[in-house]
């Protein structure tokens, strides 16, 4: 069985170690061994950084490229993402679902992990819902935070995964990036694979998926920023999928799994995101999804599609300071 822990690693030390300087991040080397790159926390990152830190969140099984997002009067530069391997890319690796650490500070957003690591811990509901177990002596860890992780970060990790912290790579970012901005307007894949797990779909008959997201203009205000890249996810995105099922399984998803078919739909993720406390595992469970869902049934060659795609809610958020 493949690892994606092996092909993270080779993008950490082929890609990303050796080219630190261009890509406007530095690494941290921690007394316990552990690497840490910093992406986008107190180093600018960028659109490269961006987009390498997306591949090695998904553990090298996908293309990661750049685009244009047009809706009415909106014109903004998109990321996609391309995926043969959508759930084990998504659920077993990119989805954030590892808990970190916070700290009990009103108004403080608490940090959030994901990446490979998470396929050898298998420590989150999202990773133990499909059968994909890693194993590999290295392992790539991703946290969504506003504080470079230190050693006891690093020690979390290695003790979850049973390895030693030398041989963690930590890549860090906080949202109010350019780089964190990027990572988190990926996660098209990665929400719609679980909604459709979570509506009854059998995602074992995914063959591809791919993702594309306007990337929410980056803004130092981390709560701002939070509510942009996720107000880009809700309202801006479209999946498009390749499945082999009967047409009925997927008229019974196609209409249910987008966000306008949420009872939250047509609200302010900020507004969504206050009422849960600034905790994404606090807030409203209905809001993991995204906006548009297409299908492409290789069985039968019929194409389906459902959600809303809402220029008005993108426009208020990307456009308030």
């Amino acid at each position: 069985m493949f690892s994606i822990n092996q092909q993270a690693v080779k993008i950490v030390k082929e890609k990303i170690l050796p080219f630190v300087e261009q890509l406007n991040c530095r690494v941290v080397h921690l007394k316990n061994g552990a690497t840490v790159v910093d992406m986008g926390v107190e180093a600018p990152g960028g659109f490269q950084a961006g987009k390498l830190l997306v591949e090695a969140t998904i553990g090298g099984m996908g293309h990661v490229d750049f685009g244009q997002f047009h809706l009415g009067e909106l014109h903004f530069s998109s990321i996609d993402v391309y995926i043969d391997r959508p759930v084990e890319a998504t659920l077993s690796s990119q989805f954030s679902g590892w808990k970190m650490p916070g700290k009990d500070i009103p108004g403080y957003i608490n940090p959030i992990g994901s990446g490979p690591a998470r396929a050898i811990a298998r420590n989150d509901i999202f990773s133990q819902s499909w059968h994909y177990q890693d194993i590999h002596h290295e392992t790539v860890f991703a946290a969504q935070t506003q504080e470079v992780p230190d050693e006891s970060i690093a020690e979390l990790v290695a003790e979850a995964c049973k390895i030693r912290p030398e041989n963690v790579y930590i890549l860090a970012t906080k949202t109010a990036s350019l780089t964190g901005s990027i990572q988190v307007c990926s996660r098209t894949v990665e929400a719609s694979v679980w909604r459709l797990y979570r509506k009854g779909f059998d995602i074992a008959k995914i063959i591809s998926g791919m993702g594309t997201c306007p990337i929410a203009p980056p803004i130092k205000d981390e709560l701002l920023a939070m509510d942009r890249v996720n107000t880009a996810l809700l309202y801006g995105v479209t999946v498009r999928y390749v499945v082999d099922c009967s047409d009925e399984e997927i008229l019974s998803v196609v209409n249910e799994a987008p966000f306008s078919a949420s009872r939250r739909f047509g609200e302010r993720f900020i507004d969504i995101f206050e009422e849960g406390h600034r905790d994404f595992y606090v807030v409203d469970k209905d809001i993991h999804t995204v906006a548009r869902y297409e299908f492409m049934n290789y069985n039968t060659g019929n194409m389906f599609s459902g959600g809303i795609l809402r220029e008005d809610m993108i426009k208020e958020s990307f456009y308030r300071k």
